[in-house]
């Protein structure tokens, strides 16, 4: 019997949390996710909104970009406020897709300590130093645009997103704003996203946010930085991964228990396809900046 109870709250516990991703919010957030390569460094048409993707969300009434560098980390992205919806949606971009075998060739897995796990969590935690720095250059002007257009437009819901290095740098900004800044973040959509620290940042990140983070079969990505190290356990992913199961980017999905189901992006040992990596639902990243770049 008590067998039995488990194995109900547990199939119980399953279909809530697939009754609550939405894939019509992905397919919403990953146009954004494409629109932010049509800004700043990496390509242009999100400052006027007419890019490809922009072009799908006529109801964007003003967009930001936004745009930094240090001698070795560059930020692109940008602030829209959707009309229609009455969103205000924080868009990160990634690394070059034309430039992404050499982003993986070179990635390093220097960890630095996350000084918000000791500030607002339980315990110290270490996040991937490459990636933290990225966020870093940008994130006072993350915060000023995110204020701003809140008080201008005080009921909308924010959103955010990302793509590959981008997805991560989502995560940071979610972080950021909500403890920071003091700002709810009503929904977190990520695509491709790499492991972004250890074991303890994963579980401040569930503690303080509701993220999908959507793998597209064999995307290699999401395998990075490596789960161990030496045997020893190295980087950790948070909840929810939504794992889409074929090649085909617009298949069917699970969404996935844990923080490293090993029925879902886990099982495959070595992921080597890049395409898997710039394509989801539906959408063509390659396609995307191509167009930005015209």
């Amino acid at each position: 019997m008590q067998w039995l109870t488990f194995a109900l709250l547990t199939l119980s516990a399953v279909n809530a949390l697939s009754a609550s991703y939405s894939e019509e919010d992905a397919l919403y957030s990953v146009d954004f996710a494409g629109a932010a390569y049509c800004a700043g460094t990496l390509g242009k048409g999100v400052e006027n909104w007419n890019c490809g993707a922009c072009k799908s969300h006529p109801g964007v009434t003003n967009s930001t970009v936004i745009s930094d560098s240090s001698l070795t980390k560059t930020f692109n992205g940008f602030v829209a406020y959707d009309s229609t919806t009455d969103r205000i949606v924080l868009s990160i971009a990634g690394t070059d897709p034309l430039k992404l075998k050499d982003w993986i060739d070179d990635l390093d897995f220097v960890k630095t300590e996350y000084p918000m796990c000791a500030e607002f969590g339980p315990e110290s935690c270490s996040v991937h130093e490459g990636f933290l720095a990225s966020y870093n250059v940008a994130s006072a002007e993350v915060m000023s645009v995110i204020k701003s257009y809140k008080s201008s437009h005080p009921t909308a819901a924010l959103w955010v997103t990302g793509h590959s290095l981008g997805a991560i740098l989502a995560v940071f900004a979610s972080l950021d704003l909500t403890l920071n800044g003091g700002i709810k973040v009503d929904n977190l959509i990520t695509f491709g996203q790499p492991r972004g620290g250890d074991s303890a940042f994963a579980s401040f990140v569930m503690s303080n946010l509701e993220e999908y983070r959507l793998v597209h079969f064999q995307d290699p990505v999401p395998h990075l930085p490596p789960k161990d190290l030496l045997g020893s356990p190295f980087f950790m992913h948070p909840t929810t991964e939504v794992f889409y199961e074929q090649r085909d980017s617009t298949g069917t999905y699970k969404v996935c228990e844990g923080q490293e189901d090993e029925t879902c992006s886990d099982q495959f040992l070595v992921d080597i396809d890049l395409l898997n990596h710039l394509h989801y639902v539906g959408f063509d990243f390659i396609t995307n900046y191509l167009g930005c770049k015209l």
